[in-house]
């Protein structure tokens, strides 16, 4: 799989979104305690309501070192890239 960001891209973010209806591959931007503003993909929401995120590139930070993330964690979600 190739990664949907490349150097250069530009994201049109959306803060008005439902997060009840994410899905698993949406992108979205989240504020990370330790990395800060990441945009990376829904992998999936554990049965506690914790969010899972992966990267799309091979350098990218691994989901078990994103951890889970909580809803209140996700800013915004990408709805367009060019």
């Amino acid at each position: 799989m190739f990664p949907r960001l490349k150097n250069g891209n530009f994201v049109l973010l959306s803060e008005h979104f439902d997060k009840q209806k994410l899905q698993a591959g949406d992108m979205l931007k989240l504020l990370h305690p330790r990395y800060g503003y990441m945009v990376k993909t829904l992998v999936g929401i554990d049965h506690s309501g914790w969010f899972w995120f992966k990267g799309e590139s091979k350098h990218s930070v691994s989901i078990n070192d994103i951890g889970p993330i909580a809803a209140q964690q996700i800013k915004s979600k990408v709805i367009f890239v060019c």
